[in-house]
């Protein structure tokens, strides 16, 4: 019994029916394995199709006012070299996640208020979104984006690439940033 001829569709939609494939020599040997390769076509497909979601809280949980308990900036040069603005430097960090996808991360230093460049008591504003990374846009060319992880009223943001002056001596280095926050 000759099997049916099924049509698939590939990604740049040109069909062709599975019958041709029992012809195609392989090794010197004809791919008779029709059924086979069926059943692996419809694995693969519900596999990739099981892939499409996304794994980040939804965006409506992320709203609100979050107070960061450490923001580390870690070296890419050198991972041993990190600074915590919140352990080491005194500084309190605020990140407010607005309903309309606008943002405002507040650092304020000791004795300092907010209003200078990073590094300084500064407030950074802009839009955010979220899926599977939360994208904070500070500019239509600059961008923070975190890995996400939402547990209660505690928010870790992970894996964010930004710089910093690490040694003080006025270069800013490229640098990791993360964000242990809570809800306010």
């Amino acid at each position: 019994m000759r099997p049916v001829a099924r049509e698939i569709v590939l990604i740049d939609k040109l069909p062709f029916p599975l019958h041709a494939l029992e012809s195609l020599p392989l090794f010197g040997e004809e791919v008779l394995m029709w059924k086979r390769f069926d059943r692996i076509a419809l694995i693969a497909v519900l596999l990739i199709s099981s892939c499409g979601g996304t794994t980040g809280p939804p965006p409506e949980t992320l709203v609100g006012t979050w107070n960061a308990t450490a923001v580390e900036l870690v070296s890419v040069a050198n991972s041993a070299v990190r600074v915590d603005l919140v352990a080491d430097l005194g500084a309190s960090v605020m990140l407010v996640l607005a309903e309309d996808n606008d943002f405002t991360l507040t650092v304020t230093y000791l004795g300092e208020e907010p209003g200078g460049p990073w590094g300084t008591s500064s407030e950074v504003t802009g839009t955010w979104s979220s899926t599977d990374i939360l994208t904070l846009q500070t500019s239509p060319t600059s961008q923070w984006q975190f890995e996400i992880e939402l547990d209660g009223d505690a928010l870790t943001l992970t894996e964010a690439d930004t710089s910093f002056d690490f040694d003080e001596d006025g270069m800013q280095e490229d640098a990791k940033l993360g964000l242990d926050l809570t809800r306010a």
